[in-house]
């Protein structure tokens, strides 16, 4: 039996693989085991020692799930660019700690998107390997501190001030963030201020504290948002109403040193080819392996349409078309634009984004790598720049992004048949400029 037929799980695996390559292709020891990791199920050697070095050197060694987060990056001045790649450990699967709609809940999960079961990535291009790099970190700490209090991030900021008014929340506050216990219905706010900033504010927040019923304690391990650059955490809820805080603070007190960019430790590579995780890999093999009669159902429907499957939604249906991409790029410009404009009328800003979301969803379908490179793809739907906070906008302004809506109309009617799924984009589109229109009143 040729060794190319053997799937190691271990590095040590890897490396008699190796061996027997290196004897059977007549190749140096480092290609052969460059080799022997792929043929393992690994991107390359380096990935392979990144997933399999902890827990005596088998993948599931260690109790508990691995995730790896992803972040590319390009630096313009330099023109260099790359991936960044990093595993950590939770006691649970990051899919059980957040949904996918969720990870918009909290500033430094909201740009990562599911890529595969144990693989969470940013689907735009950060400016700098540092800044991809504190991405990660900060994106690992939160889930870190999540898989530690099962705590989940909230939107309804409401919920965690006294009177449910904003107006009566701590002083000094500063990169906070609102927490939901499933289980007891209650909340939490996690206030993560620069040291110097809470200590000169020590007295008004204790005074604050007194007056309204809260508790406010500080846990020794740092927090999520910037703890190498001096900002710490504080946990703040009411003391009968919200969520105990001595339990959390016990565990998180348990916590290691949390991780960040000056410890890094996590695979650094070129930006292609892009990075597949060992859980993205069994399952698209076990995909690979469905009977005909399961493929099918997926497959079948409309002649207008082509089935897909997306990661944590299921089958999906796509209009059978291929709009080119530089109209991609068009439609791309029209949609951000609105999106840098709208962030604070939710009835347009969620449903463009939905929209923008879906149309980069069918793209990766109807182009592959070679065609569309990442670094192109990226910039298609996501990365818009120069965002307003605007609470209103005058008439010409509205009805210049209504105009940019019903131009996206036009072009997606051009390029793609008719068929449910473009039909369904274009009510969000109908509802999105509806929206628009009204939105002064």
């Amino acid at each position: 039996m040729s060794s190319e037929a053997i799937r190691p799980s271990t590095m040590d695996g890897i490396k008699r693989l190796a061996n027997s390559i290196k004897v059977e292709r007549g190749i140096k020891h480092i290609p052969a085991l460059e080799v022997a990791a792929q043929l393992a199920g690994f991107q390359n050697l380096k990935h392979a020692q990144n997933v399999l070095k902890s827990g005596g050197n088998r993948l599931n060694a260690r109790p508990g799930h691995r995730v790896y987060l992803t972040v590319y990056w390009r630096d313009k001045e330099s023109d260099t660019r790359g991936r960044e790649t990093l595993g950590i450990w939770l006691g649970t699967l990051w899919s059980d700690l957040i949904t996918p709609a969720q990870l918009d809940h909290h500033r430094a999960l909201t740009h990562f998107q599911p890529e595969g079961p144990d693989h969470l990535a940013r689907r735009d291009m950060v400016q700098s390997q540092s800044q991809a790099r504190r991405a990660i970190c900060a994106a690992a700490r939160t889930l870190q501190f999540m898989d530690t209090t099962k705590l989940r991030p909230s939107k309804s900021h409401s919920r965690a001030f006294p009177a449910g008014q904003s107006s009566n929340a701590v002083p000094g506050r500063d990169h906070y963030s609102i927490w939901y216990d499933r289980e007891s219905k209650r909340y939490m706010f996690a206030d993560e201020p620069y040291e110097p900033a809470a200590e000169g504010k020590a007295a008004e927040r204790a005074a604050w504290s007194e007056r309204y019923g809260f508790d406010i304690i500080k846990p020794s391990w740092p927090g999520m948002y910037n703890p190498d650059g001096g900002s710490r955490l504080y946990l703040i809820a009411d003391s009968t109403k919200g969520v105990p805080l001595a339990p959390i603070v016990a565990a998180l007190d348990r916590l290691p040193a949390p991780i960040v960019e000056a410890a890094w430790d996590g695979e650094s590579a070129p930006s292609t080819p892009i990075f597949f995780s060992p859980g993205t890999i069994a399952r698209n093999e076990a995909a690979a392996k469905l009977p005909a009669t399961e493929t099918r159902k997926v497959t079948r429907g409309p002649r207008s349409t082509v089935g897909y499957v997306q990661t944590f939604v299921g089958p999906q249906r796509r209009p059978k078309g291929r709009m080119p991409i530089e109209v991609h790029a068009q439609v791309g410009k029209l949609l951000k634009s609105v999106l840098a404009a709208s962030y604070n009328r939710k009835g347009v800003y969620n449903r463009v984004n939905g929209i923008r979301s879906e149309l980069d969803e069918w793209t990766q379908r109807e182009y592959n790598y070679d065609e569309l490179p990442n670094e192109q793809f990226f910039e298609l739907y996501y990365h818009e720049s120069g965002s307003s906070l605007a609470r209103t906008l005058s008439p010409d302004e509205r009805a210049l992004h209504v105009g940019s809506l019903e131009q996206v109309k036009q072009i997606l009617a051009q390029h793609y048949p008719d068929s449910p799924p473009l039909r369904a984009l274009m009510k969000k589109l109908d509802a999105s400029i509806g929206s628009m229109q009204t939105w002064a009143s």
